[in-house]
């Protein structure tokens, strides 16, 4: 790596912000009609994030549970999006290519800078790990007033990998540049 590329990195990162605040969907008509019956079935998946975001030294400050359902995706996003208390928004699951998951298709049009090179370098992590079927995700990440968003598959070894390897390591010097704190 160019020296001087490296140095510009770190002191990117060195004003990246600190003390995070995430909220976490997940997107699970299935889990979503359980609830409505009174069964609890536990999101590993937010668990997952819940224990990496807090080792990480940020917070978990919000959990919703939709239907893949475009109005109600919609809803929690425009919900979070105007809270103060949140930095990073991420969606779990309706990333495939499955009729019903459209989280992607609901949540895109919305972003005003798109992260390609989230889903990119994700599914090349993913194909080291579930092998082709990693083309299957679409998952997208991106900038809408000032907040991040990622859309991830739902399950837990995917938001685990997504968390450990990109989300914490680079959402505070995202927001940074994205907030004009350069």
């Amino acid at each position: 790596m160019d020296k001087d590329l490296g140095s510009s990195i770190a002191e990117h990162k060195r004003k990246a912000l600190r003390d995070l605040r995430y909220a976490f969907v997940t997107v699970s008509t299935s889990r979503f009609d359980a609830e409505l019956r009174g069964e609890r079935i536990p999101d590993v998946s937010v668990e997952v994030a819940r224990e990496l975001i807090e080792r990480h030294g940020d917070k978990l400050v919000s959990y919703i549970l939709v239907p893949d359902n475009p109005r109600l995706i919609l809803e929690a996003l425009v919900n979070l999006l105007e809270r103060n208390d949140v930095d990073v928004v991420v969606f779990s699951g309706g990333t495939g290519p499955a009729p019903s998951d459209v989280t992607v298709e609901t949540v895109e049009p919305l972003l005003e800078k798109r992260l390609a090179g989230f889903g990119d370098v994700f599914r090349g992590l993913s194909y080291q790990e579930v092998g082709s079927s990693a083309f299957l995700s679409n998952a997208i990440a991106g900038v809408v007033h000032g907040k991040l968003v990622f859309l991830l598959p739902g399950s837990p070894d995917a938001v685990r990998e997504a968390f450990e390897k990109l989300i914490l390591p680079e959402s505070g010097h995202v927001l940074s540049i994205a907030r004009g704190h350069r």
